[in-house]
């Protein structure tokens, strides 16, 4: 398959489309369901406004030991413009999905996503001094889009 030909089936059957819905779909229903697994796999909450996936890759596979060829669409998860893991999902060649994959397995998820806390927590504490977001951000390395945001719902 070449990539005109995969790039006009992702077009009608809205393969990154479904794939960024569906890891919003999948990841709140893990927080939900898994909730203690989600609590212990980010040290906490996340604020779900700081969470953004970015289209990473689609690509057709085939293994010699299935009847049919498939194709995975991926996407990067991102927690303050800092990759934080990857979601997946498997297509039949019709369209239907066959399989979806959530995956926070980086070894250094809990260390970023540490550093990224304390800088909250930083950001959070200066808004409340009164310091201008734009310092704020200068001083934790939070995007003042960010701190735009902690100012407005969390201060």
């Amino acid at each position: 398959m070449d990539k005109k030909t995969l790039l006009a089936w992702e077009s009608k059957h809205k393969a990154i489309k479904r794939t960024v819905e569906g890891f919003w779909d999948c990841f709140r229903k893990w927080r939900e369901e898994e909730r203690g697994d989600y609590l212990n796999t980010f040290q906490g909450k996340l604020y779900e406004e700081f969470l953004s996936v970015q289209e990473r890759s689609i690509y057709l596979k085939y293994s010699f030991n299935v009847e049919e060829a498939v194709i995975f669409c991926s996407v990067d998860i991102f927690y303050l413009e800092e990759e934080i893991g990857s979601y997946d999902i498997e297509f039949n060649l019709d369209g239907e999905i066959a399989d979806d994959y959530l995956d926070f397995s980086d070894t250094l998820l809990k260390d970023k996503i540490s550093k990224m806390k304390y800088n909250l927590n930083i950001a959070r504490n200066a808004l409340k001094e009164g310091m201008d977001t734009g310092t704020i951000s200068k001083i934790t390395g939070i995007d003042v889009k960010y701190v735009q945001i902690l100012k407005g719902k969390y201060c």
